[in-house]
């Protein structure tokens, strides 16, 4: 390749410059192939007026507060929704305690009598099968 003009004859010039134009234009399709659907865009030939550019960015300004208006929004309703839904949980896991130790403790009486009614000939009080058992704890009124 020739490394500037001064080495060609003058003659040759006019000729050299569209070889040279075609090279590249070759060289740059072969090196990074454009896919068919491709959009080409070609750059602005002129300057935006500045009221559209005025627009423009006030149009971006009223965006960004409607949005950090509309996340202060959604951030309260989504708090309360949380909360609701603690107390929902909260509530549901009491009434699950209470409905299981109210299980526990009639199974419990249930095992009292049965074991002691089959152990011991003697009828046992059945404040005194809660001692013996150990299972104070269940009997207790919250």
């Amino acid at each position: 390749m020739l490394c500037s003009p001064s080495e060609v004859p003058r003659r040759l010039l006019p000729g050299l410059s569209i070889i040279q134009r075609e090279l590249c234009a070759f060289t740059a399709r072969m090196s990074a192939p454009r896919h068919p659907n491709a959009v080409v865009i070609t750059p602005p030939t002129q300057t935006v007026s500045p009221l559209i550019r005025f627009g423009r960015y006030t149009a971006l300004g009223l965006g960004i507060m409607w949005g950090a208006y509309r996340l202060r929004q959604i951030r309260e309703y989504h708090a309360d929704l949380r909360e609701w839904e603690h107390e929902k949980a909260v509530a549901k896991a009491t009434e699950e305690a209470k409905k299981k130790k109210w299980l526990a403790r009639d199974e419990m009486r249930y095992l009292m009598k049965a074991s002691l009614s089959k152990i011991f000939v003697i009828d046992l009080p059945f404040e005194e099968g809660v001692s013996q058992f150990g299972v104070a704890e269940l009997y207790r009124e919250d």
